[in-house]
């Protein structure tokens, strides 16, 4: 029998050997300088055009591009005290090529990321969705320190209320053509 999947949404989710403890520091001083905007955050800080050297090699190292392309990374850090969260959203621009998170503090109970299944809500009750699916409309992936998630643009996400008293630190991005 073969086998074809059309149109999967591919996820990519890299390990890194980060100095998390680094950029952790560094994070909390540039939350010291950089105002806090609102776009998908629900509470917490989310500070625009983050800079690092380090992070932005693995980040350049880690790509799932079978091609080589020009691009910028524009990156922003996120930090997520008990129940701040960021709602469900996606990154809605043709220049964009790549979205993701590098997660650089984890606490336990600091909420998942979630992707949503682009197809939309109806398919939880198709037959075919509850038989290879569980009928779910989204996907959780548990955070991890170190860890760098790669995903679609497009593809809807959200992050769960941080339950822990820690705060929930990451860098998110988007990959931009040049």
């Amino acid at each position: 029998m073969k086998r074809l999947d059309l149109f999967p949404s591919s996820i990519w989710i890299v390990e890194t050997e980060l100095d998390n403890k680094r950029l952790k520091n560094k994070i909390y001083s540039f939350k010291k300088e950089i105002e806090s905007k609102h776009f998908s955050n629900q509470g917490g800080y989310q500070g625009h055009n983050f800079h690092d050297s380090d992070f932005i090699n693995a980040l350049c190292e880690s790509l799932p591009l079978e091609r080589t392309v020009n691009f910028l990374p524009e990156i922003w850090v996120n930090v997520n005290k008990k129940g701040d969260y960021n709602a469900r959203h996606a990154h809605t621009s043709t220049s964009v090529i790549l979205s993701g998170t590098y997660y650089v503090s984890t606490p336990e109970n600091c909420g998942s990321i979630r992707f949503w299944d682009p197809r939309g809500v109806y398919m939880a009750s198709m037959p075919d969705h509850i038989e290879f699916h569980g009928g779910n409309t989204w996907h959780q992936i548990e955070p991890k320190e170190g860890t760098i998630i790669f995903f679609p643009s497009w593809l809807e996400h959200d992050v769960e209320p941080n339950k822990s008293d820690e705060d929930r630190i990451s860098l998110s991005f988007n990959i931009i053509l040049v």
